[in-house]
């Protein structure tokens, strides 16, 4: 009764095994850029001596800022900006003003 699936012609196992290939050459693509893209993120994420000195420079401009501002400005991420502020508090490059429990502002010294 059954009989269970029958084979596919050459005709149409031709085209199916070269879509399979291209489908493997796509995922090996998908795989390098993806290793790109981590690269370029990890540098966002790097607190290095050009951060330090950008805010230095902001905060020279602005007088008093907050981090969000800064993050803002310098196309940072917010979390980021709060350690290179905490650093640069604990160096001594930078004061804080005010601060309450929604924000800090933060000055030159």
């Amino acid at each position: 009764m059954g009989g269970g699936n029958k084979k596919k012609p050459i005709s149409k196992a031709q085209p199916a095994e070269e879509k399979a290939k291209e489908k493997e050459k796509g995922k090996k693509e998908k795989k390098e850029e993806k290793g790109k893209k981590e690269e370029k993120a990890l540098s966002q994420y790097d607190i290095n001596q050009e951060l330090y000195s950008a805010i230095v420079s902001t905060l020279k401009k602005n007088k008093v800022q907050t981090a969000y501002d800064l993050s803002a400005a310098l196309g940072v991420k917010y979390g980021l900006t709060l350690r290179a502020l905490k650093d640069l508090q604990e160096q001594g490059k930078v004061k804080i003003l005010s601060r309450n429990r929604r924000s800090i502002l933060y000055s030159l010294p």
